[in-house]
């Protein structure tokens, strides 16, 4: 494992180095959330000042969102129903775009550069640069998604939590999330975009086949639209248990999958 984290620290030096990256990976998450915040604060504030749409806006919106925000007055639901409705599959975008740039210059990278057979000859194990490659990525998109929640938090929380009885953001689902479902979905993401690298023969192919990850994200995005699938508390329990399940046999059988004689061959 010690030689996984040397690696790692290899790998996150390079990153450094190359302000270009380092700028995409700290800008572009920060954006996302300040504009979600921002969405979700201008809608705040308008309709407390404009009582007199609420009725038909609520009418706009799935059945299924209101019937569960029974205990709300019409104005707290359409305060709160913005952060149910694109919140949390919006955010994993976050942690998809973070890994998606880093793991698409991971093996293909090194391939491109001429530097893959040192990488392939040094003294690690399969094991270990398997893990190697999974740490570099996996944790700066796991820290920057913490980051851009704290952001997100006290923005929302700041402008929305004081006109509720109750704290409603971040509640049960969102927490859940953070804790359990999002590190779950970055070991997920990375194995698989780890693989994609290993695979193909220049950063440009492994980015643009990366981008095919976010569609289950915005299909989730779509299906919140609609109301048919809700993120509350227990479908996102669910959805930590089954990415846990999925990492598990991703992390044994990931070096056999990414092995030197794969990556030759």
């Amino acid at each position: 494992m010690r030689s996984a984290w040397l690696l790692a620290r290899k790998e996150w030096t390079e990153i450094r180095r190359d302000y270009y990256v380092l700028g995409i990976i700290l800008f572009v998450p920060v954006v996302m959330v300040v504009a979600l915040a921002s969405f979700i604060s201008i809608n705040t504030s308008y309709f407390l000042h404009n009582a007199d749409k609420v009725q038909a806006m609520l009418g706009q919106f799935p059945p299924g969102y209101v019937a569960n925000l029974t205990r709300f007055t019409d104005i707290q639901k359409l305060i709160i129903l913005p952060i149910k409705l694109v919140g949390i599959p919006f955010f994993l975008l976050v942690p998809l775009i973070v890994s998606g740039i880093i793991t698409s210059d991971s093996f293909a990278g090194e391939k491109e550069r001429g530097t893959l057979e040192a990488l392939l000859t040094a003294p690690l194990t399969d094991r270990s640069l398997f893990y190697g490659k999974v740490l570099s990525s996996g944790l700066p998109s796991l820290v920057m998604s913490w980051v851009t929640f704290a952001i997100l938090t006290v923005v929302v929380s700041g402008k929305v939590n004081p006109h509720f009885a109750e704290r409603v953001f971040p509640d049960r689902a969102w927490m859940i999330t953070m804790a359990a479902v999002l590190p779950a979905f970055i070991v997920f993401a990375v194995v698989i975009e780890i693989l994609i690298s290993s695979k193909v023969h220049s950063v440009k192919a492994a980015s643009a086949i990366n981008m095919v990850l976010t569609l289950p994200v915005l299909g989730a995005m779509m299906t919140q639209a609609t109301g048919y699938f809700l993120f509350d508390e227990g479908k996102v329990g669910v959805i930590a248990a089954l990415l846990a399940a999925a990492d598990a046999i991703l992390l044994w059988r990931g070096p056999r999958w990414i092995g030197r004689a794969k990556i030759f061959g």
